[in-house]
């Protein structure tokens, strides 16, 4: 089930330059991600919180990655949407039921829990990513 909005991501070439210029513009400062927040490698990236949803930018350091391949086709802008949900594998299922195809066979694990994220192709062109908080975890501050 949905619990609700928790992220709008942001796919950036230069994440410095991106950071910079997000922080004059919401004149927020950012949570620097480390490496090991993302389910895929070769990520980076920094969060502002706003209310109660946030705002990442990402960017890749790998050339074959998931967002530079991303970067590579669409260019700088919104990447995905996530979407924290109670129960992640019972999700995908009620989700493949009404045909939302996914980008991988299974969740995959990062620091603050596990994501799914599904395929653009199957919504319209935006990509969700369905995540689910490890117990006790706050997917806003990753505490």
């Amino acid at each position: 089930m949905i619990k609700r909005l928790i992220d709008v991501g942001v796919a950036v070439k230069d994440l410095d330059a991106a950071v910079k210029k997000y922080s004059e513009v919401l004149d927020v400062k950012p949570s620097i991600l480390p490496p090991e927040h993302y389910a895929y490698p070769g990520l980076k990236g920094a969060r502002f919180r706003i209310g109660e949803v946030t705002i990442s930018l990402v960017a890749s350091e790998k050339a074959d990655g998931p967002v530079a391949k991303f970067l590579e086709t669409r260019g700088e802008g919104l990447n995905h949407i996530s979407l924290e949900v109670t129960d992640i594998e019972q999700d995908i299922r009620d989700l493949a039921g009404k045909g939302v195809k996914f980008a991988s066979d299974r969740p995959l694990a990062f620091s603050d829990g596990e994501v799914i994220f599904a395929h653009p192709k199957s919504l319209h062109g935006v990509q969700i990513a369905f995540v689910q908080a490890k117990p006790g975890t706050d997917l806003l501050t990753g505490e």
